[in-house]
């Protein structure tokens, strides 16, 4: 039991919703490791000693390591390349190896998307909810296919942004946060 006495209820992972400005109503299969880590300096050796032979040291935050970030898996449907085309907008307008090779639009600072993860309870309520800031897709990955496959196809792409914030679960807006 929590405070209160309401009692504490477990939060599944199969009932959940990801969108991103121009791109709602997606087949998302699965959103995971969602990954963003302090930085700590100062700790790796003592600063002084000082009388009694007692040690100084001190711990400072100094940030981030790197960017939060994170993964979907996205099935893919007939004629619906918009995850492909965001992923495109943002990469470099040459980022293969030699000449003539892969190439993106390079816009990346103009397709920066901001969005939101929601998890609901099982009577379709939101209870959890992370906003998504300034989002753009690191790597792109197509599943295998194979002759002998039943699997349905999916694209696997990971996103950095600038900031994932948890929020009230019925705040909707996530341009602002």
């Amino acid at each position: 039991m929590q405070a209160g006495g309401n009692p504490v209820k477990p939060i599944t992972t199969s009932y959940f919703y990801v969108e991103f400005d121009r791109l709602t109503e997606k087949p998302v299969k699965s959103v995971q490791e969602i990954k963003f880590s302090g930085q700590v300096k100062g700790h790796e050796k003592a600063l002084a000693s000082t009388k009694g032979g007692k040690t100084l040291r001190q711990s400072t935050s100094t940030g981030f390591e790197e960017n939060p970030n994170f993964t979907i898996e996205v099935y893919l449907r007939e004629g619906d390349m918009d995850f492909y085309n965001w992923f495109n907008e943002t990469m470099p307008t040459n980022y293969s190896a030699g000449t003539g090779g892969a190439a993106g639009k390079g816009k990346w600072a103009d397709n920066r998307r901001s969005g939101a993860i929601t998890a609901y309870d099982p009577g379709d309520k939101p209870i959890l909810r992370w906003n998504i800031k300034n989002a753009w897709i690191k790597s792109y990955k197509l599943s295998d296919f194979a002759a002998d496959g039943s699997d349905f196809a999916v694209e696997t792409l990971e996103l950095v942004c600038e900031d994932i914030r948890r929020v009230d679960p019925g705040k909707t807006d996530y341009a602002t946060q």
